[in-house]
């Protein structure tokens, strides 16, 4: 009784291992083309939430801190994707260190 378990677990544990390894994307991702968007704002930030594209619908090309971004109110985005914008340069605004940067696959 005690071998069929022993067999049990030892598949699961070897299922287990060979589907964690087939699950990993273990590729490297390639840096962006034409490196990270700029920075135009020098303002402190604390969290991601308060930098934003330096236009709205995430069409910006550089980064800001949302004190000095556009006032997005009542704009209807497209869903456009022109070359060199945040969103499809496939880039998001995020706070690192203190001031607001860009996080691109």
């Amino acid at each position: 009784m005690r071998r069929p378990q022993l067999v049990r677990l030892l598949s699961l544990v070897v299922g287990m291992t060979l589907g964690g390894l087939a699950g990993c994307d273990v590729g490297v991702l390639e840096p962006p083309v034409g490196g990270q968007p700029p920075v135009l704002s020098e303002r402190t930030c604390y969290v991601d939430d308060e930098c934003v594209a330096d236009a709205c619908c995430g069409l910006g090309t550089a980064v800001t801190h949302e004190a000095d971004g556009p006032s997005c109110g009542g704009v209807t985005c497209t869903g456009g994707c022109p070359a060199g914008s945040i969103d499809c340069g496939r880039c998001i605004p995020i706070c690192r260190d203190s001031r607001c940067s860009a996080a691109c696959q």
